[in-house]
């Protein structure tokens, strides 16, 4: 519990303390760690899948597939896909992934590369999925 509890003062007791807190570097350094945690322990997670031959499929083409399939609960996407996507002016081919993922209510995760998770996200093509079924032809 005591990792989880972060003090911070303010100097003002209405709304505008909210965004005062939030300003602050301290409370910064711990939703960026909350949020590199989260995103390792997803990429750890698809990698497990992975290793086992389970329930996850990596890559643009075997991920679309199963977007297209119904079978993808959780996408991950790396930011660093995105950009290279942005850059080659085909990023409405993640977008509508993404959305896909959306409206079939499942979850879209956008990871960083400039962690080990992102990097390893990367590795595996930037975009990957775990999936609510396994899927007969991967």
């Amino acid at each position: 519990m005591k990792k989880k509890v972060v003090f911070a003062s303010c100097s003002s007791a209405d709304e505008s303390a909210i965004n005062e807190v939030l300003k602050r570097d301290e409370i910064k350094t711990v939703l960026k760690e909350e949020r590199v945690s989260k995103e390792l322990a997803l990429v750890e997670n698809l990698l497990s899948e992975v290793s086992k031959g389970g329930l996850a499929v990596y890559g643009f083409e075997n991920t679309r597939n199963a977007v297209l399939a119904g079978a993808v609960k959780t996408l991950l996407v790396s930011d660093g896909l995105i950009n290279k996507f942005r850059e080659e002016g085909v990023f409405s081919k993640l977008e509508s992934l993404m959305k896909s993922v959306e409206k079939m209510k499942g979850k879209v995760f956008l990871v960083s590369s400039e962690h080990s998770g992102g990097k390893k996200l990367d590795g595996l093509g930037g975009v990957a999925g775990l999936l609510r079924f396994k899927l007969s032809c991967e």
